[in-house]
Parts: C-alpha cells; structure tokens; sequence
C-alpha cells in the first residue's frame, strides 16, 4: 500500500470507530417494576429505567413484575432499547 492508501484506510477506521462503540451491549442488574407492550420500567440502583422492547428482545417472558434481572441494552437516539432479559 502506498502512503495515500494507508492514511485514508487509518482514518477511515477512526470514523468508524465510535458508531462501534455505541453500538456495544451495555448491562446493568435491576427489578421489574412494570411491564407495557412496547416497554419496560426497571428499578436500579440509581433510579428507575425506562427500556424499549420489541419482538428482538431475548428473554422477554423474564420481565415479570416484581423480578431480579439483568439486562443487557443498547442506547439509541437517547433512547435505552433492551435486547436481552435474563433472570439473576
């Protein structure tokens, strides 16, 4: 690769680094406080959260009212979407 190329590809991989970054599953342990068609509240340490849910979201039957769970989410636009839900 000439000095052109490798400069572009360097900086290519710099752009495109923090869309990866956000697009990381993050996690945190909470309770079930209610469960809508579309959401989910959760109690954690810090407050209470409000996640998106969907069709995609793995183990979506765990988010019964009043149960300990970790959830692993995604941030998108603000808004916090769960893509897995699993029992603790």
């Amino acid at each position: 690769m000439n000095l052109k190329t490798q400069i572009a590809a360097m900086l290519l991989a710099i752009a495109l680094a923090p869309a990866y970054v956000i697009a990381q599953d993050m996690e945190f342990n909470g309770t079930i406080v209610s469960k809508e068609e579309k959401s989910i509240k959760v109690k954690t340490k810090d407050g209470e959260k409000m996640l998106a849910v969907g069709k995609s979201t793995k183990g979506l039957e765990n988010a019964k009212d009043g149960a300990k769970v970790t959830i692993k989410y995604t941030e998108k636009d603000g808004q916090l979407r769960a893509s897995e839900i699993n029992p603790r």
